[in-house]
């Protein structure tokens, strides 16, 4: 089936067996792109923006998602949780002769929101997305850290900063996509490794610098094997000031632009399309995903199964479709923030509830509308009628309208996969924000003056008597170098620096991230033919014709797969019947 697009107008196609997948979950085909599904999507949610406000009920300050003066209280998380408030006590009324999600924003609009999303940690308040973690300051969708900063998509880590989708590592700083590191810097895509520096997809390798695709070697620079005294001088030279170690990023991105590459980032996977996978199977157009099977168009999702257009979703989503941030979900639809819910459609931020429609804010719940408890049979009929209505007015089956996010496009994680200017996304319905935290002009130290090597800074200011002293690196104030933001350093930071001999940043941390991003591969795929001479292997690959890197090794599943993918994946659909 060929549709057209009813946001970006292009033509695409609903497969043959996406149909069956959407006829097993009584939803329609969808209206919109691949693509901007997935902006509708992540344009609700917001990980890294966060604001100093008051808590609605309490009075008191918090860090939330949401800036003052929202239409909706902002509840401090502890509160939030607690029992004594009820989202049932705002519940209301369908009425047919309006429009659903007019009537879903007016009850939006008064349930309270939490402010953050922090389980179970300790001394973690600037983090969001954040579950059982110690002493870490700016982590987002991370788990089981430990003296965290600064990263995004950590898991199990213990002094890892400045660093993303990094698992189970340990004294790692400027490192993307590696598990099992111990004391690495700046590094990708490497794994039980130890001591490295400027390293490329390294696998069990000690004392390393700028390398790439080497296994099990010890001591090796530029690929090539050096004594430990070469190793160790060449360490010094790199970090001995801030301008050695920029000189020494500029080297490794042209280094790793010759390196050998895989099509794509998978391990253990099977009749699987896309990017950053792990373990999955029978898994079409996935990016940064793991265990998976039977699913298509997933994002950041662990262990989904049976499923179809997700994003940062975990714990074992089962027949899920159009789905944004939630935990251990079945049979669920279009929906954001649920956990542990089942047979839900429409619903925000609702945990532990099954058989609701259109709620928001909901605790242990059953067969309720807009907030409002009915009976099974009661719920059934009125749920069926809401479903028809919407059907008539052709919304049925899309995502919640991006008018009604509480954030702006420029706040959220779809301006960091799909980047819009303000007027681009105001075209296509998106909200924007236009007073983003932070401070400017501020700083104590220009950028010029900024200290060359860690040595030269001191965590206390000088005694008065004392001319010429070190600066109190914890009392100033700095500027990014690139957005000209101020920030801080804050005394857990500057620790780490001095343990790991690492000179002072001249970038904020949000500068610093989309830095770091920008050596991923973009979560878009190209058919390219394998570069080395001789194969015919063809293929889906997130490295665009354009890159320099070659591209040589078998790739997992080649254009023929695709349609035995195709296959099994309508034939499993069937069988479900």
């Amino acid at each position: 089936m060929q549709k057209i697009c009813k946001m970006c107008s292009k033509n695409f196609e609903v497969a043959e067996e996406d149909l069956n997948f959407y006829e097993k979950m009584k939803a329609p085909a969808p209206n919109y792109c691949p693509e901007c599904r997935v902006a509708r999507r992540l344009c609700f949610r917001n990980e890294r923006t966060l604001y100093k406000r008051t808590c609605s009920k309490s009075g008191k300050p918090i860090i939330s998602l949401y800036p003052k003066n929202t239409p909706f209280p902002v509840y401090d998380q502890h509160i939030w949780w607690g029992d004594d408030w009820d989202a049932l006590d705002y519940g209301q009324d369908y009425d047919s002769n309006k429009h659903f999600f007019e009537q879903f924003l007016e009850l939006k609009n008064k349930v309270p929101r939490i402010s953050l999303l922090n389980i179970t940690s300790v001394n973690s308040d600037y983090g969001n997305n954040v579950e059982n973690s110690k002493n870490c300051y700016l982590i987002f969708a991370a788990q089981k850290n430990e003296d965290c900063m600064y990263g995004r998509l950590l898991y199990r880590n213990r002094f890892v900063v400045d660093s993303d989708f990094v698992q189970d590592s340990e004294l790692c700083y400027g490192c993307i996509d590696c598990r099992k590191c111990y004391q690495c810097l700046f590094s990708e895509n490497c794994e039980t490794s130890t001591d490295l520096y400027f390293c490329f997809n390294l696998r069990d390798c000690q004392n390393c610098i700028f390398s790439t695709n080497l296994r099990h070697k010890n001591y090796h620079i530029f690929n090539k094997p050096v004594s430990k005294e070469e190793y160790e001088n060449k360490k010094k030279e790199i970090f001995s000031s801030h301008s050695a170690l920029k000189k020494a990023k500029e080297e490794f991105e042209k280094f790793k632009k010759e390196a050998i590459v895989k099509f794509a980032h998978q391990v253990k996977c099977n009749k699987a399309i896309g990017d950053y996978m792990y373990n999955c199977h029978n898994t079409l157009y996935a990016f940064d995903s793991e265990h998976s099977k039977n699913c298509k168009y997933i994002y950041d999702a662990e262990s989904p199964i049976d499923s179809y257009d997700l994003n940062n979703t975990y714990y074992n989503p089962e027949l899920n479709l159009d789905m944004m941030g939630t935990l251990k979900t079945y049979n669920a639809k279009h929906s954001v923030y649920a956990i542990y819910c089942s047979d839900i459609e429409y619903c925000d931020s609702i945990n532990n509830s099954d058989s609701c429609f259109g709620c928001i804010g909901l605790k242990k719940k059953k067969y309720c509308i807009l907030n409002k408890q009915y009976e099974k049979e009661e719920y059934e009929k009125l749920k069926e009628k809401i479903t028809e209505n919407m059907k008539k007015e052709g919304v049925y089956g899309d995502f919640f309208p991006s008018s009604i996010s509480p954030f702006g496009y420029n706040e959220t994680l779809a301006q960091e996969y799909i980047p819009m200017t303000e007027k681009e996304a105001k075209e296509k319905g998106f909200n924007w924000q236009n007073q983003m935290t932070g401070t400017y002009g501020k700083e104590t130290i220009k950028g010029k003056d900024m200290p060359e090597t860690i040595e030269e800074v001191s965590e206390d200011p000088p005694a008065p008597d004392q001319a010429g002293g070190r600066a109190g690196i914890l009392k100033e104030i700095l500027v990014c170098e690139d957005c000209k933001k101020n920030f801080r350093i804050t005394k857990s930071e500057f620790d780490f620096y001095k343990r790991m001999n690492i000179p002072l940043p001249h970038k904020d941390f949000e500068c610093r991230h989309k830095e770091r991003m920008l050596k991923r591969n973009p979560r878009k795929l190209w058919h390219r033919k394998c570069m080395k001479e001789g194969c015919k292997n063809e293929f889906e690959t997130s490295y665009s014709p354009d890159r320099p890197e070659i591209s040589i090794v078998k790739p997992a599943i080649s254009k023929k797969c695709i349609k035995n993918l195709t296959f099994v994946i309508k034939s499993y659909i069937l069988s479900m019947y």
